[in-house]
């Protein structure tokens, strides 16, 4: 009688036995099969070690952030602002940039910003059809705009540190001397005609396009004093050597022209000769 009594959920060892194995013990085998995926505990009752993992990484990327920080396209007032510093004619800004639907705008011609004191150009201008000159602004910054010159591009006699910011695509040649670069980044990866960069303050010449149409001007750029990075390089037409430091050339670079070096450069004329280059002295 005392037997029948019995609490039927007592174990004889109540305190002994993992929480799982107590589960087993009072539920059908049927149930511990169900309440086992459930919760989807194993078999063993061995409890397995916590790894320490690190955080997951959702930082997002550099593109993903600049994505997220673009500067909203400049409105009609803006442009009639920033064109204060031009021209005193208001009427120059709907005569000149054409305004899209999506608020970017486009310039059908050339567009001359020579010596008007510009610190950058305006957010939304897409493309200039012709030519653009933007020299002799000390103050200028590139800021990605705009992304196509058909034309020219002429930014001579400025205070940059590098052309990161410059036009993705010109059609014509791109002329940046005297403006205190110390690095190439941000030079498209093929210029279709010239490349000036002469009167310069770079020392390597990395970021430098792999493809030049015709010719590259590297002249007067006295803190030059590699040019490795020349190796592979094609250059349609001439490279002028004119007044750097470097004394060897790397062979492997596809001129279609000469080489421009002065007559006091001994060392590197007589390097480019060794390697089968074809040298005209100054």
């Amino acid at each position: 009688m005392r037997d029948s009594l019995r609490n039927p959920f007592h174990h004889p060892e109540p305190n002994k036995g993992t929480s799982s194995e107590l589960t087993r013990r009072l539920l059908s085998s049927a149930d511990n099969q169900a309440l086992t995926e459930a919760l989807g505990e194993e078999e063993s009752s061995r409890s397995e070690p916590q790894l320490d993992l690190p955080p997951a990484d959702i930082s997002m990327s550099g593109e993903e952030q600049r994505e997220v920080e673009k500067e909203p396209y400049w409105t009609r007032e803006q442009y009639i602002e920033w064109a204060e510093e031009v021209t005193e004619d208001k009427s120059w800004i709907d005569e000149t940039f054409k305004f899209q639907p999506d608020g970017t705008t486009i310039v059908e011609e050339d567009l001359n910003l020579e010596e008007t004191g510009i610190i950058c150009l305006p957010v939304g201008l897409m493309e200039v059809k012709g030519v653009l000159d933007i020299s002799r602004n000390p103050s200028l910054k590139f800021n990605g705009y705009p992304k196509k010159v058909g034309g020219n591009f002429l930014c001579n006699d400025n205070n940059l540190v590098s052309p990161q910011g410059m036009p993705e695509e010109v059609g014509g040649y791109i002329s940046i001397e005297n403006s205190n670069l110390n690095s190439l980044v941000g030079l498209p990866e093929k210029v279709n005609f010239h490349l000036d960069l002469s009167g310069n303050k770079f020392k390597p010449l990395e970021g430098l396009s792999k493809e030049i149409g015709r010719d590259l001007n590297l002249t007067y750029n006295y803190e030059l004093d590699s040019l490795e990075v020349l190796r592979g390089t094609k250059i349609g037409n001439n490279l002028n050597l004119c007044n750097i430091h470097a004394t060897e050339i790397p062979e492997g670079i596809r001129i279609g022209g000469v080489i421009y070096i002065r007559e006091y450069q001994t060392d590197l004329i007589a390097d480019a000769k060794r390697k089968g280059y074809q040298v005209i002295l100054f």
